[in-house]
């Protein structure tokens, strides 16, 4: 009969084959190689499962019997417990790893396919880049090197109040964010995150009143604008008188391309809309000439050979208010280039434009049924109102001697529709070569 080793220095040396179970640590044994090694090894089946754990705690005597059975002791206490070591190993590896700038890399990528939100909708450009602003900003400074699994709602808390101090709106537009970003990484479409729950749920109790704008020019001050136009680069001038005549978004303005016009018809594609229905904007005389552009953008920048950036647009519109203070001999009210939307809408009742018509202009979505089943576009009418509108801005740059300087048609033949181009010449003119002279489009 074989003798039975000991568990003790002397009977660990005489092993030659086979394994030694400690009496004292239940899992621990310590076993002979062939190569004559001994090493320690824990086997154990995890309480309340099937699964079996087991792990190599290192060689004998480097390892000794005392370090050993600590080792084996910790891993008990897990496995006595009902919890896994391996899976609390990789839990605790993904914590440590899991900051805040990664798990927003995780974020982004399911924003870009559409995995971000409930509804699994594909954002736009846009709204990735105000989501990206929003976390180099505002975000990222305070915590992206810290662990997502870390932050709690007071972090939150003092982020966007401290963001309060600045601009109210910025802080609730940073809330938001905050709510959608972390409430993504504590559901099941963010679950490579982990997050066990949302520190930022809450953050819509700090939400700031917002006083909506209500700013629209009056024609005294569209005057002193079309006035202060004159003192702009060409390139300047039709971006702005675009955005006067056209009741379009900045955005819409800065990144339209030339083949977005047919005929006398631009059409801003629907991923570049905000309501994502594209927008079909009969041009005028004035409206057809300022869209001509030899270039792939209606607005090219000289600069980049590409397309200008809003911060541009700013810096324009501050010193067309600084100069329009100086027609009027006090200060003007600040005005941002929305607002020269909400004045072409604020208009339409005086031109005598029916609601409908005017909401078309502006690609205001319908309500209710309405959107569902009428789906006329009102073109005719809208080519009529835009039409009106622009004899409207061109009767104001001629009162205020400035209508040849911007190029606005003659008044004899403000109501001539801008002409209709076959598209060989309007790739003609698109190839930069001369066009014909029109006598809608002759300055006075």
């Amino acid at each position: 009969m074989k003798r039975q080793l000991a568990f003790t220095p002397a009977g660990i040396d005489a092993l030659e084959n086979g394994r030694i179970a400690d009496p004292q640590t239940p899992g621990l044994t310590i076993e002979a190689l062939p190569s004559g090694r001994k090493k320690w090894v824990y086997r154990r089946r995890v309480a309340g499962s099937s699964k079996t754990f087991w792990r190599n705690l290192g060689h004998y005597p480097t390892c000794n019997i005392a370090a050993a059975r600590e080792l084996a002791a910790a891993l008990n206490d897990q496995i006595e417990a009902g919890i896994d070591p391996h899976e609390a190993e990789h839990e605790e590896a993904l914590r440590t790893s899991m900051t805040v700038a990664f798990a927003h890399e995780l974020y982004m990528e399911a924003v870009r396919e559409g995995r971000a939100s409930r509804a699994k909708r594909i954002n736009k450009p846009r709204t990735i880049a105000a989501k990206l602003a929003i976390y180099q900003c505002d975000i990222a400074p305070k915590l992206a090197q810290r662990l997502i699994l870390d932050i709690v709602e007071a972090d939150l808390t003092k982020l966007v109040l401290a963001k309060s101090k600045a601009s109210r709106v910025r802080a609730n537009r940073l809330a938001g964010e905050l709510k959608v970003f972390f409430g993504w990484a504590a559901s099941l479409r963010g679950c490579e995150i982990g997050l066990p729950s949302n520190p930022a749920a809450r953050l819509g109790d700090l939400k700031f009143a917002e006083t909506p704008r209500e700013r629209i020019l009056t024609i005294e001050e569209i005057g002193w604008l079309l006035k202060a136009l004159i003192h702009e680069e060409r390139v300047y001038q039709r971006g702005v008188l675009l955005l006067l005549l056209t009741a379009a978004r900045l955005s819409e303005v800065i990144d339209a391309k030339s083949s977005e016009l047919q005929s006398d018809i631009w059409t801003i594609p629907a991923q570049r809309v905000k309501n994502s229905q594209a927008h079909r904007i009969p041009l005028g005389p004035w409206g057809w000439s300022l869209f001509q552009s030899n270039n792939e953008w209606v607005l090219p920048s000289s600069r980049s050979d590409g397309q200008f950036h809003q911060k541009t647009w700013c810096k324009v519109r501050d010193r067309l208010l600084a100069r329009m203070s100086e027609f009027a001999g006090r200060p003007v009210e600040h005005w941002i280039p929305h607002d020269l939307r909400r004045t072409v809408r604020s208009n339409t009742k005086r031109l005598k434009i029916d609601y409908d018509t005017a909401e078309a202009m502006l690609n205001h979505v319908k309500k209710g049924l309405e959107r569902t089943y009428d789906r006329y576009e009102m073109e005719e009418e809208k080519r009529e109102a835009f039409l009106k509108w622009e004899n409207e801005v061109a009767e104001i740059a001629r009162k205020n001697g400035v209508a040849s300087m911007l190029g606005a048609p003659v008044e004899d033949d403000v109501n001539t529709p801008a002409p209709v181009i076959p598209k060989w010449r309007s790739r003609r003119i698109a190839r930069g070569r001369p066009r014909p002279t029109r006598r809608a489009l002759r300055p006075v």
